[in-house]
């Protein structure tokens, strides 16, 4: 039975380097052996050897994750110490990554988990009358992966906002409720929930309630981050990014620097003539935690904030239409990216067999 982490299509094998990756193997000094482990693992289910891979193209695929380039290069190094020919590997970014830097074909898909769990269209099918929904807080925080940083982030914004006009959830994940974490949210109750909302798999993109969608802010708190142990380095857009205009809401993001810059390099309206974004050029992760929550608070603060939404309405609308025309071309940009570092791949290899001949 072949190995859900290789997927071959003709000349090329599609290492799914994703699927049950260990952030504690993936970042520790023994990575290199971890991937040796787990390749050989996957050769032997596939009924592949080392020799056997020089027929194949090799692309390493992070799908629904955030690997950059730092962390697939201990997975190259090893390929390479094996043998395998560096001019027959790839790599299908799903977070932003200077390709141009690189010294093999790369491609970035930086829009592909807006199509995740088809959450956008189980959206749809709900068939909410978004302008007519009742706001009954000003501010929602979503944090299903409890860490660190999310629990101090948690403190931050309780200890800021009155509890009545928030809304929020902290470690809703199953089975992750480390005492330390217990202990940095203190006072506050740990985990949060919403509504008793366990955010089960089956349900966590298909919410079976409109609580999430009535507040008119929301602060994103993205999967990308500095400090926690155990999150993503570069910056890499979920569909949690992409949930905020739909769901119609103010947003503001606690992610990694630079974020914000790329959501309104995508053509999306951030509202920077009322929100000060500018926590997104600070570097330090505390700093621009603090100015994000105070930012939050300082526009929560707005008198009539459920007016500003009908104010500028046709503006959350606009952001609405372009994540639904994102998630219509999502796919076809997914396919169009495959192939054209396949092709890039075979004409290097043509390339290079021209001139040794």
């Amino acid at each position: 039975m072949m190995p859900a982490r290789i997927n071959i299509k003709g000349d090329f094998i599609w290492y799914n380097i994703w699927i049950k990756h260990e952030f504690d193997r993936v970042y520790s000094r023994q990575v290199k052996k971890y991937w040796r482990e787990l390749f050989f693992e996957d050769l032997e289910r596939a009924n592949l050897t080392v020799e056997d891979l020089k027929q194949f193209y090799i692309i390493v695929n992070p799908n629904w994750e955030g690997h950059n380039a730092d962390d697939v290069e201990p997975f190259r190094l090893m390929l390479s110490e094996l043998g395998f020919p560096m001019s027959q590997f790839g790599v299908l970014f799903t977070c932003y990554e200077n390709t141009d830097s690189l010294p093999y074909p790369a491609e970035c898909n930086t829009e592909r988990l807006v199509y995740i769990s088809s959450w956008h269209a189980n959206l749809k099918k709900q068939n909410i009358s978004w302008k007519n929904l009742t706001m009954d807080k000003k501010l929602i925080v979503l944090m299903r992966r409890a860490s660190e940083s999310r629990c101090t982030l948690a403190n931050k914004v309780l200890d800021t906002f009155d509890s009545k006009d928030i809304r929020i959830t902290l470690g809703t994940f199953p089975d992750m409720i480390p005492t330390e974490w217990r202990k940095m949210v203190s006072p506050y109750p740990y985990p949060m929930y919403v509504d008793d909302d366990r955010a089960s798999n089956t349900y966590q993109h298909a919410p079976q309630h409109n609580l999430f969608y009535t507040a008119p802010v929301q602060l994103v708190v993205e999967s990308s981050n500095q400090t926690d142990r155990f999150a993503w380095r570069n910056i890499f857009i979920t569909e949690k990014s992409y949930k905020v205009f739909a769901w119609h809401q103010f947003p503001l993001w606690y992610a990694v620097p630079g974020t914000v810059a790329k959501m309104r390099d995508a053509g999306f309206d951030l509202f920077d003539d009322i929100i000060d974004h500018s926590y997104d050029d600070i570097d330090d992760p505390v700093i621009r935690m603090d100015r994000v929550v105070a930012e939050a608070y300082q526009f929560c603060k707005h008198e009539g904030i459920s007016l500003l939404r009908n104010f500028y309405w046709n503006r959350l609308e606009s952001n609405a239409l372009r994540v639904e025309n994102i998630s219509k071309t999502a796919f076809t940009v997914q396919k169009t990216k495959a192939e054209k570092i396949q092709n890039e791949l075979l004409e290097l290899y043509k390339s290079r067999t021209s001139i040794s001949a």
